[in-house]
């Protein structure tokens, strides 16, 4: 699903916005954002995440170039994301949208975050 407010409930869960936030009536989030801990609150592009050898999305890279482009990392400064990262997903799409209106393969990207999490909440 597509604006149901999984930016919302990210941004409720952290008790404040996050570096790369976007949050509308319409589909706003069009790319995947692992929300991390950091002191310093920035944003992070798909490509560096993806090239740093002890990063856990170091295997992204698979996906190429136009995924890494809707990919970003945001360092935001919460306590809970001590412990966790969260990521936030642009919607699901239906039917022939979900293949012509992304450059990426989009299952098999969901699918390999999926083999990497605790929790998926839908």
């Amino acid at each position: 699903q597509y604006s149901v407010g999984k930016t919302s409930f990210i941004r409720s869960l952290l008790g404040q916005d996050f570096p790369g936030m976007r949050i509308g009536p319409e589909p706003t989030t069009d790319r995947f954002v692992a929300v991390m801990h950091g002191n310093d609150e920035r944003v992070v592009p798909g490509h560096a995440l993806s090239m740093q050898k002890d990063s856990p999305f170091h295997g992204l890279a698979e996906f190429g170039n136009n995924f890494l482009s809707k990919f970003m990392g945001s360092n935001c400064g919460a306590d809970i994301l001590r412990n966790i990262t969260l990521i936030d997903t642009p919607g699901v799409l239906a039917g022939e949208k979900q293949r012509s209106g992304r450059s990426y393969d989009y299952g098999a990207v969901v699918e390999w975050f999926a083999q990497r999490s605790d929790l998926i909440i839908v």
